[in-house]
């Protein structure tokens, strides 16, 4: 009797639990919404990811070619600026590095030196450029070799920009002062150098470790020598 009774006990509480399930399935609890990270208001007031605004300076699709073009003239332009005439904040031009400045001084030089000597002894195109480019590209591994805190775009795009003055003073030794007051043509060309040294060396001393900075130093400055050689021989 005594199985028969505690199998009935277990019926029992099975019955009740079968009836309490079915009650909480046929009377859900109410729904709680509220923004749990926030403790705030409920969760409706809160803005979904797909209406998150994209009308900003990234949204040029749509912009003429024009616009685009004469963005990239003025930030162009500003970061020669900041190569001629140094200022505080020259990290600006490490944070939005590109390629187009040095592309076009790399371009500009080689012709103007291919074109000064009319027998042909002047360099060819493809060697300025070689040189100019791949140059830049060497000093740049070199530096980030040694430990250098800068990526490799950004080193490239200040040793191309600061190649500015070497570039100014072979538009005027090959222009205006061709063949003539080698002396002068000799100090203009001097001071290109070490004005494009020096800009260099303000962007990227930084980025070195301190025990280093002579080992970055040297390339650096073999490369502008060779460049600046280079417009003193064939102007």
């Amino acid at each position: 009797m005594a199985n028969f009774n505690s199998a009935a006990v277990d019926i029992d509480i099975l019955e009740k639990e079968i009836a309490a399930k079915e009650h909480a399935h046929r009377n859900p609890p109410a729904e709680l919404t509220g923004n749990i990270a926030g403790m705030g208001g409920p969760s409706r007031t809160s803005r979904p990811m797909q209406e998150v605004s994209l009308d900003g300076d990234l949204d040029t699709l749509d912009e003429p070619v024009w616009d685009t073009v004469s963005r990239d003239l003025r930030t162009v332009g500003m970061k020669f600026g900041h190569v001629i005439f140094p200022k505080s904040d020259r990290q600006q031009l490490l944070k939005d590095w590109d390629l187009w400045g040095p592309l076009f001084i790399c371009v500009g030089l080689s012709l103007l030196l291919q074109h000064n000597s009319p027998d042909g002894s002047a360099p060819q195109f493809t060697q300025v450029f070689a040189i100019t480019f791949f140059g830049s590209v060497v000093v740049t591994i070199n530096t980030k070799l040694l430990g250098g805190q800068i990526s490799f775009f950004q080193s490239l795009c200040v040793i191309g920009y600061c190649l500015l003055p070497p570039f100014v003073a072979a538009i005027v030794c090959s222009i205006l002062l061709h063949g003539r007051l080698f002396f002068l043509r000799l100090l203009i060309t001097a001071v290109g150098f070490c004005w494009s040294t020096f800009a260099a060396m303000g962007f990227l001393a930084g980025c070195q470790p301190e025990k280093k900075k002579f080992l970055v130093v040297y390339p650096i400055f073999l490369f502008y020598f060779v460049v600046s050689w280079m417009i003193i021989s064939d102007s």
